[in-house]
C-alpha cells in the first residue's frame, strides 16, 4: 500500500519558508533528483548539461519575482542541494518540453474538472484534477501548507521542492493544470510553470490570479483552470509562450479538459502536439469526466469526482492510468487524485488511486487533518 502524501508546513518569509520546507522535504527531493538525473539521461543530457539548462530560468525567475528565487535558493539550502537541482523540479516541464517542438518526455498527461455551485447538490463550487507522470513521483510529491507573513495561505499538492502545482488557497481560489504541447514550445526560456501557479495562489483577488498567468513570459504551452468559490466562477485558460486562448464552463456549470487544445481559435492557430499521436487517450479522457459530472448534475459531490477520477474506459490509457511503461522507458502512472473545496479550505488528495488499497486524506487550510478509509 502506497503510504499518504506528507504534510509540509511552512511559514513566514520566504527565505524562512523556503528553509524550513527544504529540511522538511530534503528525502522526498533527493527522490526528485534521481528521478530528473536518470529520465534526462535517457534523453542523452549528462546532469551537468541539464544544470547549465536550469540555469538559463534564473533570470526570468529574479525578474519576474524575486521572492521566488529567494525561496527556491532557501528550498535548496535547507536540502543540501544545489540550487539548480530545485530549479529543475520546478522548471521539469521547459526543459522537456522546450528544446524542440514536440519533444515531451511527458508521456501521459492530466485530466481535471470541475463544477459551479448551480450543478452541485452543496451549493459549492468544486474542482478536481488526477495528475498522470512518472510513477516514481508517488514517492517525491509532498502536500505543502504555506502561510506568509501577512497570513495569506495556500494548499498545494506538488512534487518536493516544487513551489505550487495544484492547489487552492484563503481567498477561495483554486487551480489546476494540464500540459499541452504547440509548435511555439521550443527554445524559450521564462517563468517555469510552478512559479506561476504559485503567483496565482499567492494572489488575494482573481484578477491578480489571472494576472498572474496571463502577464507571466511563459517558455511553454500549459493549460490552466482557475476557479473562485466565493465568486462561483471558473476560467480555463490553454496557454502558449505567446498566446493565451479562454474556456468557460456551459450552461449547465460543468467543465473538464485533458491534453489537446479546444479553443476554436487555438486549433485554428496552432500545431497540437496532441494531435501527433503521443497522447490520443487526451481526446476523450475530458468527456468521460464529464459524463461521470452530467450524470449526476445538478447534485454533482465529491463522491461524483471520486468516480470520474477513477473511471477506468479504455484502460489502461484512461482517466487513471495504472503503471504503463512510456516510450522513454519509464512508468506512466496517475500519481494522484486530488480534489479542491475552497469554500471550505479542503483539499483531498489520494495517491495511485488506480490501487484499491489508497486511501484518500483531507487537509485544510485550517490546520485540521482527517483521513478517510480507501475507496
Amino acid at each position: 500500500m502506497y503510504a499518504p502524501f506528507p504534510l509540509i508546513r511552512v511559514e513566514g518569509s520566504p527565505r524562512d519558508r523556503g528553509l524550513a520546507y527544504g529540511r522538511a522535504a530534503a528525502e522526498r527531493i533527493a527522490v526528485g533528483e534521481e528521478l530528473y538525473r536518470k529520465a534526462m539521461g535517457q534523453r542523452g543530457f549528462d546532469w551537468s548539461e541539464v544544470r547549465r539548462l536550469a540555469a538559463e530560468f534564473r533570470p526570468s525567475i529574479e525578474a519576474t519575482d524575486p521572492d521566488c528565487a529567494t525561496e527556491i535558493d532557501a528550498i535548496a539550502e535547507g536540502a543540501a542541494v544545489d540550487v539548480e537541482t530545485v530549479i529543475v523540479i520546478n522548471a521539469r516541464s521547459e526543459i522537456f518540453n522546450g528544446r524542440t517542438p514536440y519533444a515531451s518526455a511527458l508521456e501521459g498527461g492530466c485530466t481535471s474538472g470541475l463544477a459551479l455551485s448551480n450543478a452541485t447538490s452543496e451549493g459549492r463550487l468544486l474542482h478536481a484534477q488526477n495528475w498522470d507522470f512518472n510513477a516514481a513521483c508517488i514517492g517525491s510529491s509532498v502536500v505543502l501548507h504555506l502561510t506568509d507573513e501577512g497570513g495569506h495561505s495556500i494548499l498545494t499538492f506538488v512534487e518536493a521542492g516544487g513551489l505550487a502545482r495544484s492547489g487552492l488557497n484563503s481567498s477561495g481560489i483554486a487551480i489546476t493544470a494540464n500540459n499541452l504541447e504547440s509548435d511555439q514550445d521550443a527554445g524559450r526560456t521564462g517563468m517555469p510553470l510552478s512559479m506561476i501557479r504559485r503567483r496565482a495562489l499567492m494572489a488575494r483577488t482573481f484578477a491578480e490570479a489571472i494576472g498572474a498567468i496571463t502577464s507571466a513570459p511563459r517558455a511553454v504551452s500549459n493549460n490552466m483552470t482557475l476557479s473562485h468559490a466565493g465568486g462561483d466562477i471558473a476560467i480555463n485558460l490553454e496557454t502558449t509562450p505567446d498566446d493565451v486562448f479562454l474556456l468557460y464552463p456551459g450552461s449547465d456549470g460543468l467543465f473538464a479538459h485533458a491534453n489537446h487544445f479546444n479553443a476554436p481559435d487555438a486549433r485554428v492557430r496552432l500545431r497540437d502536439g496532441a494531435l501527433k499521436g503521443r497522447t490520443p487517450c487526451t481526446l476523450y479522457r475530458d468527456k468521460r469526466v464529464l459524463h461521470h459530472l452530467a450524470a449526476d448534475a445538478p447534485n454533482v459531490t465529491r463522491a461524483t469526482f471520486e468516480r470520474a477520477l477513477a473511471d477506468d474506459f479504455g484502460h489502461p490509457f484512461a482517466v487513471c492510468r495504472p503503471p504503463v511503461q512510456s516510450r522513454s522507458g519509464h512508468l506512466s502512472t496517475t500519481v494522484a487524485s486530488v480534489i479542491f473545496d475552497a469554500a471550505a479550505g479542503a483539499l483531498h488528495v489520494r495517491p495511485a488511486p488506480w490501487n484499491d488499497q489508497t486511501a484518500w486524506a483531507t487537509h485544510r487550510l485550517d490546520g485540521a487533518e482527517a483521513r478517510v478509509a480507501a475507496q
